[in-house]
């Protein structure tokens, strides 16, 4: 980079302001990184930048940057950052290249590249921070991402678990390794005439009765693929929002394709539960707004993930559009015992000592993880309460209030 460019100087400021921020990034980073930050602390910064590059008015294709929606500066892309990086020398550019698409997948990036609109390079996608940074710098002030929660239509969702704190099945552990090989295989397609035929993005669906894992599970796919999880509450988008949900769901997907979110629907039967005749005006009108988020998922160049209690209240028209299916099943009982001794070795010092007996109790009651989580969080506060283990008659008590929250009755 020329040692006399505004972006030379912004960046040694930046250096000197956020020390911290630049100790593990590399040049390139280095230059990634006061791209990213100069629309919000200077937003004329890149403009002048290119002017300075150009010496002339019009635009120059080799620096890229985009226009945002509000903003009324200029937006780095990964055009822009080859551009300072490399100038217009091939040799370095064509190494470059070649070594973004590895970059990329490391999970200590600093930089990720976003999604080019369909038919431009990849390179014309939005340069911006990766989770990795946002949440390693996050409290320097300069990262923040503005949430949509004033829509009321849903909001992230996060875990503190891996998939191996969770029991679940070889069916749903094969889905969840397509869904993560998913992403290498549209880089890796593009050139199959085949894929044409093949829509950009990945639905799938998660079904299976409450409690059995599957927001947890969307929750920590959404970790291990560095990507947002946003979780959309159907029914209360078709019963509450007639009127307004083409408006309100349309900035939810605007930002969800600019940021890479996973979205993640709640409740899938409200949306994709079996038609019914149109016996009003109120049923037409929420027909067309069914009509119109079905497009949208359909569009979506991202992954959808849709949760319902039932597969069997899906339309059928409706399953054609899903590439992969997930049944997440009631545990059965060697899973059950598993499920159990993890909950009460995390318990420590509360952990009680169960005989053959009392775990053949506990075992014979069918309940779901999320059941027997809520059986054992129960247990642990009355016993520190009464400042004493965890005792098996808690866990008793425990699991008769969860029969009686699902109005099954029980023996013990």
């Amino acid at each position: 980079m020329d040692k006399q460019t505004f972006l030379h100087d912004f960046l040694l400021h930046l250096k000197g302001l956020f020390p911290e921020i630049f100790e593990e990034a590399n040049e390139y980073e280095s230059i990634g990184i006061a791209l990213c930050i100069a629309p919000i602390l200077q937003p004329d910064l890149l403009e002048n930048c290119f002017r300075q590059e150009v010496a002339s008015e019009g635009e120059y294709p080799a620096l890229g940057g985009i226009k945002g929606t509000n903003h009324r500066g200029i937006l780095p892309t990964g055009e822009t950052w080859i551009y300072f990086c490399c100038k217009l020398q091939l040799d370095n550019r064509i190494d470059f290249i070649r070594s973004i698409p590895q970059y990329l997948t490391q999970p200590n990036a600093l930089l990720n590249i976003e999604p080019a609109p369909p038919g431009d390079p990849f390179m014309a996608g939005m340069l911006v921070f990766s989770s990795y940074f946002r949440k390693k710098y996050q409290s320097t002030g300069i990262i923040y991402e503005q949430r949509i929660s004033n829509l009321n239509l849903g909001g992230f969702i996060e875990s503190k678990l891996e998939l191996n704190d969770l029991v679940l099945t070889e069916e749903v552990l094969r889905s969840l390794d397509e869904i993560r090989h998913w992403r290498h295989f549209q880089e890796l397609s593009e050139d199959i005439p085949f894929t044409k035929r093949m829509k950009k993005g990945l639905k799938v669906i998660f079904h299976g009765k409450p409690g059995t894992g599957k927001t947890e599970t969307a929750a920590i796919l959404g970790r291990e693929l560095e990507r947002k999880v946003y979780r959309i509450d159907l029914a209360q988008i078709v019963s509450k929002y007639i009127g307004e949900t083409e408006k309100n769901l349309s900035k939810i997907f605007e930002a969800a394709e600019k940021r890479n979110w996973i979205l993640f629907f709640d409740e899938g039967d409200a949306l994709f539960g079996k038609r019914t005749s149109v016996n009003s005006a109120n049923d037409r009108y929420a027909n067309q707004e069914v009509a119109y988020l079905l497009q949208r998922i359909e569009d979506y160049t991202g992954i959808i993930i849709v949760s319902t209690n039932f597969k069997e209240n899906v339309d059928a028209a409706f399953i054609r559009r899903f590439h992969i299916i997930a049944e997440f099943n009631l545990p059965d009982k060697q899973q059950r015992k598993l499920i159990w001794e993890k909950l009460l070795q995390e318990l420590v010092n509360y952990a009680p000592e169960l005989n053959a007996e009392e775990w053949e109790e506990l075992l014979k009651t069918e309940l779901s993880g999320g059941a027997i989580t809520n059986v054992v969080n129960y247990s642990m506060l009355k016993a520190s309460y009464k400042e004493t283990q965890v005792q098996f008659s808690m866990l008793k008590e425990g699991i008769v209030r969860e029969m009686r929250k699902e109005n099954r009755l029980t023996s013990l």
